[in-house]
């Protein structure tokens, strides 16, 4: 009888080993596929573009961000905004808020932005068709279908939203820009903060001063449009005692007579669309090793917008539609 259980017993423990192993190879099975795929997402994830953008509160405590991922129509954006407080607050008889693109002289209504009982709510859109760079706006007005906006709540930098198109690829997997030319021109230098390097008085000194003074100021990325694709720029940039000062330099920027212009122009862009001739830039070689000094009157606030145009002549009285190097985005921001 003892050893009829003893047998029992030993067949126990070989069917629970038994068990046991299936379960732990069924375990072992179920995990591979997770772990060949975990590569693929996280290749996916890097491979997506996208730009966060904060929006400034201009009236109230509310906060924003616009979102923009790249799309073959040039960008979807997703805005959202925190903290609204009920419109009429913001704007006699408002009773709702509205987001508007701005750009230059355009001012395109994007829709409503309906918030919940707690201020927070959201809009996703598709690039405004004809825009290929735009502020954004929230203004409280009367009804979803105002034609004009009012005093904006919260709002972007001038121009700090662009078209975000899919990298392409190449046979040989290499990313091209919108030209179709490979993208191996490599970033240029953000201009160093050089506080007293230079003799006082002199044109250049205040301009390091000024930059220096504010922590130094704004870097600012620019890259090339349709008519010079491989053009890159990177600047500093900062106001003080109601002057703009900006240092910048450029890589990979044909000459003027390359795109059909005799010269290249610098233009800002304020959030109420007010442009600023800047000055030109360089006609020679010097282009793109020279780092280009700029000092403007006329300007309030530190959130103006930085691009370049072709041009027939200098100076221009405003810019032509052939843009050359555009804001992309405000890397850094040192208050």
């Amino acid at each position: 009888m003892s050893k009829r259980n003893h047998l029992r017993r030993a067949g126990a423990r070989a069917c629970l080993c038994a068990s046991a192993l299936a379960l732990a190879l069924a375990c072992v099975l179920s995990f591979k596929p997770r772990a060949a795929s975990s590569p693929s997402r996280r290749a996916a994830a890097q491979d997506e573009q996208r730009v966060d953008i904060r929006l400034r509160s201009l009236t109230t405590r509310a906060t924003g961000k616009l979102t923009v991922e790249a799309s073959e129509g040039g960008g979807r954006a997703r805005l959202t905004a925190l903290n609204l407080p009920d419109p009429q607050t913001v704007a006699a008889g408002a009773n709702t808020y509205v987001v508007w693109a701005v750009s230059g002289g355009r001012i395109v209504r994007l829709g409503e932005l309906k918030r919940d009982a707690r201020g927070n709510g959201g809009l996703a859109f598709e690039r405004p068709e004809g825009l290929e760079h735009y502020g954004v706006i929230i203004t409280a007005e009367r009804s979803a279908d105002a034609e004009r906006p009012g005093d904006p709540v919260l709002s972007s930098r001038a121009d700090e939203a662009a078209a975000l198109y899919p990298s392409k690829k190449d046979e040989g997997g290499a990313a091209r820009d919108a030209g179709g030319t490979a993208a191996s021109v490599a970033p240029p230098p953000v201009p160093s903060v050089t506080a007293g390097a230079r003799r006082a008085g002199d044109f250049y000194a205040e301009v390091d001063d000024a930059l220096a003074s504010q922590g130094g100021g704004r870097v600012l990325e620019l890259g090339g449009e349709e008519a010079a694709p491989r053009a890159r720029g990177a600047a500093r940039a900062t106001t003080r005692e109601s002057r703009a000062y900006v240092r910048a330099n450029f890589r990979g920027v044909p000459l003027p007579p390359a795109v059909g212009a005799n010269v290249y122009v610098l233009w800002a862009v304020t959030p109420d669309s007010r442009v600023v001739y800047m000055g030109s830039l360089p006609a020679s070689a010097a282009l793109n090793t020279a780092e280009v000094y700029v000092r403007v009157a006329g300007f309030d606030a530190d959130d103006y917008a930085l691009f370049v145009t072709a041009e027939q002549q200098r100076p221009a009285p405003s810019p032509s539609g052939r843009r050359v190097l555009s804001q992309k985005m405000v890397r850094t921001i040192v208050k």
